[in-house]
């Protein structure tokens, strides 16, 4: 099968801005006087795919295991932070869409008041099936992994294979309007023709394509020679397309994608890059557990349980602890990621809280 047949022909679809944050009124404020808006929540760290730099190959998931947090409970936990400050909030996993209960997650968390965007990461590998559910459950934008638009480099990657069907999620998310739809790549040293190719999409199509650094987990060692700068590729990008111009915009960059767009490009590239140009003093994100850990920094070596608050049979005293506990808790934020110094905290792999 030719990759060619799997890049869709072109839509008449723009991208469209992501709601403006609300910077004002927020309570969450750490040590550093960073505001944090922006929360990430791990339905599940269960997946079908078995990506290099995300699981070990062997991986496998303990059957039977059902101490994910409840629609209900993450619904509570999730409407405490809103009512903090969090503004925008990212489903994640794992894969979330192997959840079978995902559409009642995306209702319960988008009727949150105070909420104003819901947007979800997957490999989209399902998506083709959900996405018109999704869009109706009051979800407002996805993004997807596409690492290569090389089926046999996809399944090299991934472990698993299925670019076809991740496609057709791409067409159907752009379909139902669950845009802009961004697709997420990790830049590996081996993988520049593929970089090149994911680029050229943006030209006519309307794709937000982000090019993201590798970072270092206790699984992913043995790409530790794959490491590639963003500016590498951006250099390269730059060459043959032409020359990379920021992206003009209206509201604040809410997240660490700094975005750029080639002349007349329809879509745009972006480039997050924890590694080569560090973005932890713009930091403005909390990430709840699958297990209802609030986690204060991706690679921290702790977490802060949440869940056994929940046993507090009167709501608003159980709410009111719930948000004590986070503003305590908060302070403990810290400065940085030791990624440089080889230090990625107690994280094992991706796959635990979503990256």
């Amino acid at each position: 099968m030719s990759p060619l047949n799997l890049i869709p022909s072109p839509l008449s679809l723009a991208l469209s801005p992501v709601p403006g944050e609300r910077e004002t009124g927020t309570r969450l404020i750490d040590a550093f006087s960073r505001r944090l808006t922006y929360l990430r929540v791990s339905v599940t760290d269960r997946c079908n795919l078995r990506c290099t730099y995300c699981l070990p190959a062997d991986a496998e998931f303990p059957f039977g295991d059902k101490a994910f947090l409840s629609p209900g409970e993450m619904e509570t936990l999730v409407g405490a932070l809103v009512r903090l400050g969090i503004r925008r909030v990212r489903l994640t996993g794992g894969e979330p869409l192997v959840r079978k209960d995902i559409l009642e997650i995306v209702r319960r968390l988008k009727s949150l008041p105070g909420l104003e965007d819901l947007a979800l990461s997957t490999n989209g590998t399902e998506l083709a099936r959900l996405a018109p559910e999704l869009k109706a459950a009051g979800l407002d934008r996805v993004n997807i992994s596409v690492d290569s638009l090389d089926p046999e480099r996809f399944e090299a990657i991934t472990r698993r294979g299925g670019l076809e069907e991740v496609w057709n999620g791409v067409e159907a998310a752009l379909e139902v309007g669950l845009h802009p739809v961004k697709l997420n790549a990790v830049l590996l040293a081996d993988g520049l023709e593929d970089f090149d190719r994911l680029a050229a999409l943006t030209l006519d199509r309307p794709l937000a394509v982000r090019f993201i650094e590798l970072m270092a987990t206790a699984s992913n060692k043995h790409l530790e020679g794959q490491f590639l700068s963003a500016d590498v590729v951006r250099d390269r990008l730059e060459e043959r397309f032409g020359k990379l111009t920021p992206v003009e915009d209206d509201r604040p960059r809410t997240g660490p994608a700094k975005s750029y767009r080639f002349a007349g490009a329809v879509g745009s590239v972006g480039f997050i890059t924890p590694m080569s140009h560090t973005f932890c003093a713009d930091c403005n994100r909390l990430r709840l557990t699958s297990r209802g850990d609030l986690r204060l920094c991706l690679f921290a070596d702790k977490y802060h349980p949440l869940r056994p608050l929940l046993a507090e049979k009167d709501p608003d005293l159980r709410d009111a602890a719930i948000e004590e506990e986070i503003l305590r808790v908060l302070q403990d934020k810290p400065e940085a990621h030791g990624l440089a110094r080889g230090d990625y905290g107690n994280l094992v792999s991706f796959m635990q809280f979503g990256g």
